[in-house]
């Protein structure tokens, strides 16, 4: 017997990896208006610093930190009607998530 299994309500799926390469230099998943519902974002078990989220104005700096932070293995759902509306920056060069993007 097998069971489907429901995502939400929604019609697709996306997820992939991305790299803050360099600390202080906000990136973006794309910088295409792309539509959604949610994304899940996840820092990687093994960064070494950590991936702050937010807006155009995101800092992972400590003392002027402006975001959402994740540390090493945390994750968190946000909720923003496109996808290209989200900034990450790191507080070390090469740190990695992981995002699942709900359409």
């Amino acid at each position: 017997m097998s069971k489907e299994i429901l995502i939400g309500s929604s019609r697709s799926i996306g997820d992939g990896i991305t790299t803050v390469t360099s600390a202080g230099t906000a990136v973006r998943i794309t910088t295409h208006s792309t539509k959604c519902r949610r994304v899940w974002v996840q820092a990687l078990d093994n960064n070494t610093g950590t991936i702050v989220v937010g807006s155009a104005s995101v800092v992972a700096t400590q003392a002027t930190r402006r975001g959402k932070a994740l540390a090493s293995g945390q994750g968190d759902w946000f909720y923003v009607a496109d996808v290209s509306m989200l900034y990450f920056d790191a507080t070390a060069d090469s740190q990695k998530f992981t995002y699942y993007i709900e359409y």
